[in-house]
């Protein structure tokens, strides 16, 4: 979305229900908060619309949307905004890890399912009991897990590996995807059946770069967050020259990378314009010097090893953990990603299919 006058034309053309304008103005009534989300354009002014109305219901909600477009942060808010406020809220991602971990994830085990099932264990849909479970990444699914997903939204039952006993559930889903699930379909990776069963209510999350006529309210919001931030980067990163420098990036990163770039702005004192090339910050090489008494081969391996871990680290501080998400931003399958965390001590054991905890 461009100008004001397309965005405009665009909220009046979202959603089945009205959409609020404050008479001759053409701005919306709505507030500029719908929990811990931000945002006054007419693209957001839709979103909270849409979940302002969609919250209190027992509807299963599909969020999509690009990578750090705040999709977490909805399916906090619709839990919050529902009965169900008081009950837990769990989060499940669905790309973190193998389809033998993420069956027991959901579903539970009993003990002795499997080698290393020293102890039955509630999936996440029983530890949700009366509350809502946010799957994150739901179309990574592998295409066997669907179907038992499916029996879960329909039955609302889980059966535990091990065991045919199926056990009563009452959850709300809520499911999010960086992907289109409509392609998915198209291209038989995502059953149609569980995609129409997911989409009762399916909201398309804004990119930044679509609505940064709300990077203002964004970027005093982040400062809020900060803490006590000196005055000399309050003035700097409130003026108009460098609110314009950030109208002028892409945002590929969204919100997330906003959050990143403002917080080290004001942690190295560098108000330089944005990086073009997206989200990842530089990783320098290793700061030990060159050990001349090593076979070259062994120097060689021990500066490669430190470099691939500060990598590692970064780029998971990067996606705030979310292993599937660094993973396709280093180009990498996710359960090489894995090996190479648990090579470098960011994991505790290597990645066997039959792990009940994958946990980074």
């Amino acid at each position: 979305m461009g100008n004001g006058s397309n965005e405009a034309r665009a909220a009046l053309s979202v959603g089945s229900g009205p959409v609020r304008l404050d008479g001759e103005s053409g701005r919306f009534r709505a507030d500029e908060r719908f929990g811990r989300m931000i945002g006054r354009s007419p693209a957001m002014q839709i979103v909270f619309d849409v979940l302002a109305r969609a919250a209190p219901s027992e509807a299963t909600i599909l969020l999509e949307g690009e990578t750090g477009t705040g999709k977490e942060v909805s399916a906090e808010a619709i839990h919050a905004g529902s009965s169900r406020k008081d009950k837990p809220f769990l989060i499940v991602d669905c790309g973190a890890m193998p389809p033998q971990l993420l069956e027991t994830e959901l579903f539970g085990h009993e003990r002795g399912a499997f080698t290393g099932a020293v102890a039955s264990r509630q999936g996440v849909f029983e530890a949700a009991q009366g509350g809502t479970v946010f799957l994150d990444e739901i179309g990574e699914l592998s295409i066997d897990l669907q179907p038992k997903l499916l029996r879960v939204l329909e039955r609302r039952e889980v059966r535990r590996v091990g065991t045919n006993n199926h056990v009563p559930v009452n959850v709300r889903l809520v499911a999010a995807t960086n992907r289109s699930l409509r392609e998915q379909v198209a291209a038989q990776k995502f059953r149609s059946d569980l995609y129409y069963r997911l989409a009762v209510v399916e909201l398309k999350l804004p990119p930044l770069r679509e609505r940064l006529s709300d990077l203002p309210l964004l970027v005093e919001n982040i400062l809020r967050g900060l803490g006590n931030v000196p005055a000399e980067s309050l003035v700097r990163v409130r003026s108009p020259e460098f609110l314009e420098a950030l109208s002028r990036h892409s945002w590929p990163g969204n919100i997330r990378e906003l959050r990143n770039y403002i917080e080290r702005c004001v942690a190295l004192k560098d108000f330089g314009p944005p990086r073009s090339t997206g989200t990842m910050t530089a990783v320098p090489g290793p700061e030990s010097a060159v050990n001349v008494g090593q076979p070259l081969r062994e120097a060689r391996e021990a500066w490669v090893s430190a470099f691939e871990r500060r990598y590692l680290e970064e780029l998971l501080r990067q996606h705030e953990n979310r292993v599937s998400a660094a993973a396709r931003a280093a180009g990498v399958d996710r359960i090489y990603f894995y090996r190479l965390l648990w090579k470098h001590g960011l994991r505790t054991r290597e990645p066997s299919g039959r792990e009940p905890d994958d946990v980074v």
